[in-house]
């Protein structure tokens, strides 16, 4: 097989240190067609002709790139991509100590296989994963009788059982199916105004590889969610889940065929008396972002101007993005002219955007501006928590992001790729700062939640709010409150990826039709 056997044994290597898949019938089948003498020269040559696409196609096949389908359904959003953010990624996926260990191991190869016949322990690694497969059960495969999330009350409690991870996500879909909220005051006026701050790429995980996961900002609020997932590594999706959290959490297909009108966030909180609105830092063109918030997100005709404010960074794709504390001071501002009448806000925000070039940084590498773009968010977050308390009205911030940028990457992802939506991309830092509410802060910073939380939770919360209102002379702790938040159980999903966590604390993920595997990041 002359250095086909290379090929065979570096995915081999490859597949048991985690990195790709490894279909092993058809990789044992190429192997034998190498392998079977044929005396012809020209026979030889057309194998080899034929050999070579067939290879490359099965490597694709074993890794975890997104499928052709995928790929090409996401060819004009590609194109929509600058050049020199085309080369910036390039050069993320063809590292200089990648290619040169590749070179050395193969120059070694070449050296040894004249006294060592490799093929043979090539057939040998093929065949080595069905054998490793029928002599134990994969890790992680083993579903335990029940499966139960943390947390008091709620759907996320109920056990559920899951002989296999396909039952244990059908009893997750059913569950979650069964949830809905329905906002009330009691007969009573709105008590206080909400603003939802939806951030654009950041993780618990970002903030950690940048030194900043103890930021001061969330030691101002309230309550900081530990184990919140949003449940989506794209924007779209995830501020459709953002804008339906009031009813349990969907397949990742059923976000693109409606909801029931009672799931939608912002229509029931007109109901109660809101004037909702929506503003963006950038144009929402990329991907139809805005439209899809006013077509499937309940946000039709609430969109507030945003070209007076200084744009301080442009997209991947040259669009502006403008300063987030200018957009909030502005719309704040505005809205103390609106009298007593109380309003809900939903802003956005891609400051923190993979790609993102900024004006007089010497670093062109969105990687190396992210902690200071990063630096930057927080300060303005921080200094428009300072205007609201000054202004003296209540109000309820919910900071809640998108999905991570995915900075630290890992096996099976290079920095910034975001198609396996794995823990270190949707557990966000998630957080609550009731502005204006006679109560002291918790001497020792915010109420920590760590159970595994998301939207539904989170507006379970907010409901509590609204009708037992924190404003009052005598109002119920948060702490009390939090007892009995509403828990959901890590499970994430793209149009062709699920992840989700068993009751053992271990994730598995799925691929289009493919089977279950432990996801080892």
């Amino acid at each position: 097989m002359s250095y086909w056997s290379f090929y065979f044994l570096a995915k081999v290597g490859l597949y048991y240190t985690g990195y790709i898949g490894f279909h092993w019938l058809p990789n044992l089948l190429l192997a034998l067609a190498l392998l079977w003498p044929l005396r012809p020269r020209g026979l030889r040559i057309a194998r080899q002709v034929m050999a070579w696409p067939a290879g490359i196609a099965l490597l694709y096949h074993d890794s975890f790139l997104p499928t052709p389908g995928r790929v090409l359904s996401q060819m004009q959003a590609l194109a929509g991509f600058s050049l020199d953010y085309m080369l910036e990624l390039l050069g993320r996926v063809f590292q200089w100590q990648i290619v040169l260990g590749f070179v050395v191991a193969l120059v070694a190869y070449g050296a040894l296989s004249r006294r060592i016949r490799f093929s043979t322990f090539a057939l040998g690694g093929i065949l080595s994963v069905p054998l490793v497969a029928a002599l134990g059960p994969q890790a992680g495969l083993q579903a335990p009788a029940a499966v139960a999330s943390a947390g008091e009350g709620g759907a996320g409690t109920a056990q559920a059982t899951a002989l296999d991870p396909n039952t244990q996500l059908q009893n997750f879909y059913a569950q979650e199916s069964t949830r809905k909220l329905a906002f009330t005051t009691g007969g009573t006026p709105p008590a206080f105004d909400i603003i939802l701050l939806h951030v654009c790429s950041l993780a618990w995980d970002d903030m950690e590889y940048v030194g900043m996961r103890d930021h001061p900002l969330l030691q101002r609020f309230d309550a900081v969610f530990t184990q919140f997932n949003s449940a989506a590594s794209y924007s779209g999706p995830a501020s459709l889940r953002v804008l339906r959290g009031n009813c349990g959490q969907t397949p990742h297909k059923a976000l693109y065929e409606g909801a029931d009108a009672g799931c939608y966030v912002f229509p029931s909180l007109e109901q109660l008396g809101y004037r909702t609105s929506a503003l963006l830092n950038h144009d929402g063109v990329y991907e139809d972002f805005a439209k899809t918030l006013q077509t499937q997100g309940g946000l039709s005709g609430k969109f507030e101007r945003n070209q007076d404010a200084p744009v301080h960074m442009h997209s991947f794709d040259g669009s502006p993005i403008y300063n987030d504390l200018a957009l909030l001071s502005q719309w704040w501002k505005g809205r103390q002219g609106r009298g007593a009448e109380p309003v809900a806000l939903y802003y956005n925000t891609v400051s923190l955007h993979d790609g993102n070039r900024v004006p007089g940084m010497a670093s062109r590498s969105s990687l190396d501006t992210y902690k200071p773009r990063l630096a930057q968010l927080l300060a303005d977050f921080d200094k428009f928590l300072t205007e609201l308390e000054n202004t003296g009205r209540p109000v309820v911030v919910l900071l809640v992001p998108e999905h991570g940028a995915a900075l630290r990457g890992d096996k099976i992802q290079i920095s910034g790729m975001r198609e396996i939506p794995g823990p270190r991309i949707t557990l966000v830092p998630a957080a609550m700062k009731i502005v204006g509410a006679r109560h002291l802060p918790p001497s020792g910073g915010p109420v920590r939640v760590d159970q595994p939380t998301s939207y539904f939770g989170l507006y379970a919360l907010l409901g509590d709010l609204l009708k037992d209102s924190p404003f009052g002379d005598a109002p119920r702790p948060l702490a009390e409150r939090l007892r009995r938040l509403e828990s959901t159980g890590f499970e994430s999903e793209n149009a062709d990826v699920i992840v989700m966590r068993d009751a053992s604390g271990k994730y598995l993920m799925k691929t289009g039709n493919g089977a279950w595997i432990p996801y080892t990041y």
